[in-house]
């Protein structure tokens, strides 16, 4: 995954990628090993241009990361004195600000007072900060097998490790699901999330008996986040459990289960503007809370592309013209397909020939429809239409645009979604 406000230069990405390969090397026996010696040899080139401060952390990132593959001797932790405290302090809120560098070079002043894994899950929690979810990786694991009684460190670790080493996130998901009841709700519910996206968006066999594999594990979840009322990430867990359950009835087909998982998931985090798309989207063209739910999800500012397109369908259909072409602008600026945005094209084209505006002007929205989608035949049998009405005298707007029904915008928000 690329992080665009990752910490250091590429040579410094390289280097910090090394060191976390040779810990890995040294943990399973390999220190002298070919591939030990292939990997510090790599690190040759990018580790000499690089400047005095990326030297430097990379020789501390190197120190930290000994330090937890060849631990010292003595596990004895000191007392957290003032002045240590004061350090610690001072290097969570360095944290906050988002100063990296700062926030490990003050933990390191007081890591003997700091218990081997709150130590680790710190220096992970600012390595994936700093956007190196593969260093993050390597002291969250740490962090987990070292204090396994903490729910919390196994359930992170496992959400930076889907994006450094999918293959081993999925084995130890499947670990954890395999005998559920020894794991802690939030770590069971953060394994289902990987497995359910697993399914990809094929409704193949393997798929639809993952899926249905999953509902009734998360179902026990719930039962156990209901008697679990004073864990600190209950809530987290409730909301993930009731959103991959509501996730895992849509792509099955159960239409009526997913909105009620959505419904209840929305209970738990009303900001949750995935979970509002979701239920818009099976609500539309039956349920007026549809609209609802995409207004909320364009007011939560949703990244994606889905509330905004629904909202101008909607304001399209009404007439709304002036409503329809500023959804459309928004949607486009939004993450979402090509098929999407030739829709929003479309209509940003109708709008605007609906308003009054030049012809040059609709034309273009139509072309650039057409080029993101040349597969829209709404918009070329629409576009046909327009430049048809400029023959009339006085010139008018075709009045009678071809459109997508509500049911047939639904399945196609629904087959697009999955697919991204």
């Amino acid at each position: 995954m690329d992080h665009p406000n990752r910490l250091g230069s590429p040579s410094f990405q390289r280097v910090a990628r090394g060191l976390v390969d040779l810990h890995r090397l040294i943990a399973a026996g390999k220190e002298d090993s070919p591939e030990a010696e292939s990997v510090r040899d790599a690190m040759d080139a990018p580790w000499f241009v690089l400047d005095p401060a990326e030297k430097e952390r990379a020789q501390w990132l190197s120190e930290d990361l000994y330090s937890i593959s060849d631990p010292p001797s003595t596990t004895d932790q000191r007392e957290m004195n003032a002045e240590a405290q004061q350090q610690f302090n001072e290097a969570m809120e360095a944290f906050q600000e988002r100063e990296w560098d700062r926030s490990l070079a003050l933990l390191r002043r007081c890591q003997d007072c700091i218990s081997p894994a709150l130590l680790s899950y710190l220096r992970g929690r600012i390595w994936s900060g700093a956007g190196h979810p593969e260093v993050a990786s390597v002291f969250h694991g740490h962090a987990a097998r070292k204090d396994p009684t903490r729910a919390n460190y196994l359930a992170i670790y496992l959400a930076v490790l889907t994006e450094v080493d999918p293959e081993e996130a999925s084995r130890l998901a499947g670990e954890v699901l395999a005998d559920e009841g020894k794991y802690a709700p939030i770590v069971v519910s953060r394994a289902a999330q990987i497995r359910f996206h697993e399914a990809g968006d094929a409704a193949t066999s393997e798929s639809v008996r993952l899926l249905r594999n999953l509902i009734p594990i998360l179902e026990r979840n719930l039962g156990r986040i209901e008697q679990d009322e004073g864990t600190p990430s209950r809530s987290l867990a409730l909301h993930t459990s009731l959103g991959i359950l509501g996730f895992c009835q849509e792509r099955l087909g159960n239409a009526g289960a997913a909105v009620h998982y959505y419904s209840l998931g929305l209970q738990a985090k009303p900001e949750d503007d995935a979970l509002l798309v979701a239920r818009g989207i099976l609500l539309y063209g039956s349920d007026p809370r549809a609209l609802v739910d995409f207004e909320q999800a364009a007011n939560l500012g949703s990244p994606l592309v889905w509330p905004y397109l629904f909202l101008a369908h909607h304001f399209l259909v009404s007439q709304q013209y002036d409503k329809c072409l500023s959804a459309c602008e928004t949607g486009l600026e939004k993450r979402g397909s090509d098929a999407a945005k030739s829709q929003l094209r479309e209509w940003m084209a109708i709008s605007r020939a609906e308003l009054g505006f030049r012809p040059e002007f609709v034309r273009a929205d139509f072309e650039a429809a057409l080029r993101l989608d040349p597969s829209n035949e709404l918009a070329r049998r629409n576009q046909a239409a327009f430049e048809a009405s400029l023959g009339t005298q006085p010139a008018s707007s075709p009045g009678a645009w071809h459109q997508r029904s509500a049911m047939v915008l639904k399945r196609l928000g629904m087959v697009e979604r999955w697919a991204a």
